[in-house]
């Protein structure tokens, strides 16, 4: 497979510039799910992903920031970044089994605790500048009321104060963690950035009953009261639910894919019903 025509001489140019013994990538493929944005190749022997610039197609999302979230990272933890230039970001390939389902609380704490003691990266997550972009870039049609009253009373409250400040992954579910040599590591780190400890678990993709057992094994590793943490999350829980219900519109109105539309509907009865 060929580079996009329109990048592949940025994208070659920036590898060339890291690997200056290699004069051509080897095998190049797209990375499932990336929409052809993300490729993976080698070059000079190194497995690589290489990341597009996708402009504003995702909302909140920036590659200056997602190399410096990966450089600021310690080694093991997620991808090695290798270059950033030209539209292009070029990380670490991880080899390993993608985890089929997310760990017991137990290994997930551990991880979560690693990640949430790292440098904080410098820039905050905020979650109601992204509801508000989803709601304009959506189909008008599915605008309904029960969104819109969603959004106002978000607003109205405004986020919750964190109860602990760290830095967060945000989209934390099983297709982005991989296990390599025994060992777990994250990808797509494009949306982390700064904010309360309890928000990464309000977000993680978990059902209630695994997101109360990982709270009871996070607040004791982490020293906090489980009760307070569990109030906490809770407080996240609508902010979450609407952000997922909102990217899954978003996604539906770019793709006209029906499972998005499922998925988005799902997340309006939870948001109903609760």
């Amino acid at each position: 497979m060929r580079f996009p025509k329109s990048s592949d001489a940025a994208l070659n140019a920036l590898l060339q510039s890291r690997f200056p013994a290699a004069q051509a990538a080897g095998s190049v493929s797209p990375l499932p799910g990336s929409s052809g944005q993300s490729l993976r190749l080698e070059w000079a022997g190194v497995p690589l992903v290489a990341r597009r610039d996708v402009g504003n197609l995702q909302s909140g999302v920036s590659l200056r920031r997602h190399y410096r979230a990966l450089r600021r990272l310690a080694p093991g933890l997620g991808p090695k970044p290798y270059a950033l230039g030209d539209g292009w970001l070029v990380s670490e390939f991880i080899s390993g089994d993608v985890v089929e389902t997310l760990p017991d609380a137990g290994e997930l704490a551990a991880l979560l605790y690693t990640l949430h003691q790292q440098r904080r990266f410098g820039w905050r997550i905020q979650l109601l500048p992204l509801l508000l972009s989803y709601w304009q870039q959506s189909d008008p049609a599915r605008r309904t009321p029960l969104w819109l009253r969603t959004l106002q009373r978000l607003r109205a409250q405004g986020e919750p104060r964190p109860l602990r400040l760290v830095s967060l992954h945000m989209d934390l579910h099983a297709g982005n963690m991989v296990r390599s040599a025994g060992q777990l590591r994250l990808i797509d780190w494009e949306y982390a950035g700064d904010g309360d400890v309890a928000l990464e678990i309000a977000a993680a993709s978990l059902d209630e009953s695994d997101r109360q057992t990982l709270i009871g094994d996070y607040a004791q590793r982490a020293a906090l009261d489980p009760q307070q943490l569990g109030l906490q999350v809770a407080r996240w829980r609508p902010w979450t639910v609407a952000l997922m219900a909102g990217w899954y519109e978003r996604h539906f109105w770019q793709t006209r894919d029906s499972q998005f539309i499922t998925l988005a509907n799902d997340a309006w009865n939870r948001l109903k019903n609760n």
